[in-house]
């Protein structure tokens, strides 16, 4: 069965105005719901090690509210996104925001410098109060129930959203900047890739000014710029009529199988069989963005 998705407009939130509404809307009653949007006891606080090195600071929120995270989350992920949005959208993958690419010969890819932490509390408010025109007090309490330290905690269900919704305005701003240079923009939650037949310098500089004016940075050791070469977005390469997956996807899936060939012990060998199963299921989920973007383009043709 097909999700059902709405606009803004038609979203539960939109124009709430009762406190006791939202309780029955998150599942849960008013008290309950007036102590989930309280205190620092709310989160388990802990790092965890970047691929690219350092530390991500997670806050993951306790289970009672984690659920009525998870609720809004559900929620909110209904409303009808652009085109040029890959993640958090349902049905949409890292590979499909790598295949949106296929055809183009420069690409620009900017990476948002710690996106969630970026994200405040005062922009949150700004969605639900003036976007979603809640009562103050309603977007008040949801804006407590959702951020923590006054950002978008990075752990939270429904953060990934959030961060995207919270900003609409500046990535609806965004897209028309890549537009008017007749390029296309695909955004998978922090990373942004610009293409097209050229990538104009001047629009670049125009949408780190509009990332700057919006209180977020772009990481400048990730910023890629690329032309008549073979690409690689959100881990999948881009060639010029293809999207494949890159040869270290093929040599893990190798090393797991040989592990596996290896191993006397029951518990490891059924721990490496799920492990390959995850590695086959990513070069699958590439091999049908692929088939996808080339039904996409026959149909267009």
């Amino acid at each position: 069965m097909a999700r059902r998705t709405y606009s803004l407009r038609d979203s539960p939130f939109f124009r709430l105005r009762s406190k006791a509404k939202l309780a029955s809307l998150l599942y849960v009653s008013p008290d309950k719901l007036k102590k989930l949007a309280e205190g620092d006891q709310r989160y388990f606080e802990f790092t965890k090690p970047k691929k690219s090195g350092g530390v991500r600071n997670i806050c993951a929120p306790i289970g009672p509210l984690k659920a009525a995270q998870s609720r809004i989350a559900d929620l909110l992920r209904r409303v009808t996104t652009p085109d040029y949005l890959f993640a958090p959208v349902p049905g949409r993958s890292y590979a499909d925001n790598a295949a949106f690419h296929v055809g183009a010969r420069s690409i620009r890819l900017l990476d948002i410098e710690d996106f969630f932490p970026s994200c405040t509390a005062k922009k949150a408010f700004w969605f639900f109060h003036v976007r979603m025109e809640c009562s103050p007090d309603v977007a008040a309490l949801l804006t407590n129930v959702v951020t923590f330290k006054g950002r978008l905690p990075q752990g939270s269900p429904c953060s990934p959203i959030l961060a995207y919704l919270c900003y609409i305005d500046m990535w609806d701003e965004i897209s028309r900047l890549v537009a008017d240079c007749s390029c296309k923009l695909s955004v998978y939650a922090d990373d942004l890739t610009i293409s097209g037949p050229t990538v104009p310098e001047a629009q670049i500089w125009k949408i780190k000014q509009t990332l700057f004016r919006h209180g977020h940075r772009y990481a400048r050791a990730k910023e890629r710029s690329i032309r008549d070469k073979v690409a690689e977005i959100t881990g999948v390469v881009l060639l010029r009529t293809r999207v494949v997956a890159p040869n270290r996807q093929h040599a893990k899936i190798a090393k797991v199988r040989e592990e596996i060939s290896r191993t006397n012990s029951e518990a490891e060998k059924r721990k490496l069989e799920s492990q390959l199963r995850g590695r086959i299921a990513q070069m699958q989920q590439i091999a049908t963005a692929g088939a996808r973007r080339e039904f996409v383009a026959e149909a267009g043709s």
